[in-house]
């Protein structure tokens, strides 16, 4: 029976091998995403990989329709098109989340701020600031409860004390 390095002809498949596994063995690796920096428009990130391989300026991908900065210190993994580490792209994968539900959501930031999309239809917004910023117009169609630092105030029915009485009850629709 012939051996692998032999062949039929005298070849050694061994040898022809070698260079092409090498290749397939240099497309996927982890990776730690070092810093990140726009450049033109195009998110780039320094990645290390293993063995202290360093690779600056490797385009990250992204999931459409989400954006994000890696900060330093995040894991990830590096896919290299062909082999070259020359012609390579990097995707974070920090974002483990144990306390997700099936087909829930979160978009959170590495600062405590999170958006999360609920297995009951509940949106849930965490900030670690105490305040939240909305641009635009806000429109509630259900009813609106608030804790407050200031005693509870109910606007459906809040009278205003004034110099010659009290005030009104607000009008529904003005």
């Amino acid at each position: 029976m012939e051996s692998r390095k032999e062949g039929g002809a005298g070849m050694n498949f061994e040898a022809l091998l070698d260079p092409i596994l090498a290749k397939i063995r240099l497309m996927v690796g982890r990776c730690v995403i070092l810093a990140s920096k726009y450049k033109d428009g195009e998110l780039l990130a320094d990645i290390e990989l293993v063995a202290g391989e360093k690779r600056r300026g490797v385009e990250f991908l992204q999931q459409f329709g989400f954006s994000s900065r890696p900060k330093g210190d995040v894991e990830g993994i590096a896919l290299f098109v062909g082999g070259s580490r020359d012609n390579g792209v990097v995707i974070s994968t920090r974002g483990e989340c144990p306390d997700l539900k099936e087909g829930e959501v979160r978009v959170h930031s590495p600062f405590g701020s999170s958006i999360t999309l609920k297995d009951d239809g509940t949106v849930e917004l965490v900030t670690n600031s105490k305040k939240f910023r909305f641009v635009g117009d806000i429109e509630v169609t259900g009813d609106v409860k608030a804790m407050c630092d200031a005693a509870f105030v109910t606007l459906a029915g809040h009278i205003h004390p004034t110099g010659v009485g009290p005030s009104s009850k607000p009008t529904p629709g003005q």
